[in-house]
């Protein structure tokens, strides 16, 4: 409490102080005024000015408020005093839990297998006491971790394949140019696609020559007359180069008789002469026209 000696009334009561009244003896006789000093919020309070007042706690409040707990404690304890009874029966799960004996086996079990797992790591005995104890395991693990610092720190300043294709911007471009071109490509694809499934349907549709050809009965027996015509011409064929080169007929005899070669021969022989014969005398007369030209002048 604040000693109104130390300071001046009217600098400790202020607007916003707050009253109260409270009683000093268990009778709630004696009573004495409660006043909370204000903050510097408030202004200095004047002659005859009224105070906020807050609700006074007496004795008898207090009774009431205990007597108000006791019987809300009394309530809870007459469900807590039958849950208890059913636990005791062994009724519900808390009964069981408390008196069934294999349960108890069961977590007794359970945490001496616990113990035993326990006391195998610290021992160092299976692959988790190995884990825990092995100091090798350990440095291994924690080379590991210091490889793959050492890689983490690469790819953050730059360094290595990983760390250009994070860090560099023109690889980046380059890939998202690649992307838009695989992009640009399988539009073209899709593109072909239909065209190849609207030529399907023109195909199925006898549209076009080759639709025309697929469809049209009297072109395909057309084609089928015009091959066998072709093989027709294809078999006499072969039978006249077959008598050919058995000598039959003239172009045989042109192809195997000898002295037909050779008068042939002979032949383009004495032309090839009587040229080179002719080209000679071209010449002479072109070198000496008087030669061959004679003038012969008669007088009447």
């Amino acid at each position: 409490m604040q000693q109104l000696d130390k300071k001046p009334i009217t600098e400790l009561i202020r607007t916003d102080s707050t009253a109260q009244l409270v009683a000093t003896s268990i009778l709630a006789n004696d009573k004495m005024i409660n006043i909370v000093p204000g903050t510097t919020k408030g202004q200095p309070v004047g002659d005859n000015a009224v105070l906020a007042s807050t609700a006074s706690a007496s004795l008898n409040q207090l009774t009431s408020t205990g007597n108000d707990l006791l019987t809300q404690i009394n309530k809870l304890a007459i469900p807590a005093n039958e849950i208890l009874q059913k636990a005791n029966n062994g009724q519900g799960t808390l009964g069981r839990i408390v008196n069934d004996e294999a349960l108890y086996e069961s977590l007794n079990a359970t945490i001496n297998e616990a113990k035993n797992t326990i006391e195998k790591i610290n021992s160092g005995k299976g692959t988790a006491g190995k884990l825990v104890n092995d100091p090798a395991l350990y440095d291994s693990l924690n080379k590991t971790v210091a490889n793959l610092e050492s890689i983490a720190a690469d790819v953050k300043n730059g360094r290595g394949t990983a760390g250009k294709f994070v860090n560099d911007d023109a690889l980046y471009n380059d890939a998202r140019d690649a992307i838009a071109d695989l992009r640009k490509s399988a539009a073209k694809i899709n593109e072909i696609a239909d065209d190849v499934k609207s030529i399907t349907v023109d195909l199925k549709d006898g549209k076009g020559s080759a639709g025309k050809l697929l469809k049209d009965e009297k072109l395909y027996e057309d084609a089928r007359t015009a091959i066998e015509k072709f093989n027709s011409m294809s078999t006499r064929l072969d039978a006249i180069l077959a008598d050919a080169q058995a000598g039959k007929g003239t172009l045989g005899k042109f192809v195997t008789d000898e002295t037909l070669y050779n008068s042939i021969n002979q032949t383009a022989s004495n032309v090839n002469q009587f040229t080179s014969e002719g080209t000679k005398l071209l010449y002479d007369f072109r070198q000496n026209p008087k030669k061959f030209l004679r003038i012969k002048l008669a007088l009447f």
